[in-house]
């Protein structure tokens, strides 16, 4: 009988640390998930700090929200003594710079703005040759010249005149650049 008492006794202490192992996981398990709970609430606390203060009084209905974008062919609002236009997108240019020995390339993509709507089919028709004057146009440029902000308002400036100078009129008002990377 004494030897049942010893293997009642050492089952019973076989089974004891199981249960607190268990236990151990669980309480584990639930500290993780509490914490991120606590981690995702907090980031979205942080997150919604650095929000905009007009952003904040337009979802208070302070001031008016801000305008939505425009899409592809709107017309813009016009600036100050600055006739209201539509906006065509040119598909983005990937060149290499005149830069030499090292070889640099330019990613650009430009959006004309137009005097008038109707231009649009006219740049449409006329796009490969467009396109071809950017090419050479941009492709004879080197990184010195565009890295300085004048040397973008200048490139801006030949853009205007060789699409205009392909159009064969002024109908193209303004470029702007959406994205410029050179490297």
């Amino acid at each position: 009988m004494a030897e049942d008492d010893k293997s009642k006794e050492e089952s019973a202490g076989k089974a004891e640390p199981p249960k607190k192992r268990r236990s151990l996981v669980m309480w584990i398990a639930i500290s993780v998930a509490a914490l991120a709970v606590l981690g995702g609430v907090g980031g979205f606390f942080f997150l919604k700090k650095g929000e905009p203060a007009e952003e904040k009084a337009a979802a208070e209905g302070h001031a008016d929200p801000a305008p939505a974008k425009k899409a592809h062919g709107a017309a813009e609002t016009p600036k100050e003594g600055q006739k209201a236009g539509v906006i065509f997108d040119l598909d983005p240019f990937v060149v290499n710079l005149a830069d030499t020995p090292e070889i640099r390339y330019l990613k650009v993509s430009i959006k004309l703005q137009l005097a008038d709507g109707s231009v649009a089919d006219t740049i449409t028709g006329r796009l490969p040759q467009v396109r071809d004057s950017l090419l050479l146009l941009l492709s004879s440029k080197t990184y010195e010249e565009l890295r300085t902000v004048e040397g973008k308002m200048d490139l801006r400036e030949e853009i205007l005149q060789r699409v205009n100078t392909v159009l064969g009129a002024t109908v193209v008002t303004a470029a702007y650049f959406t994205d410029f990377v050179a490297q």
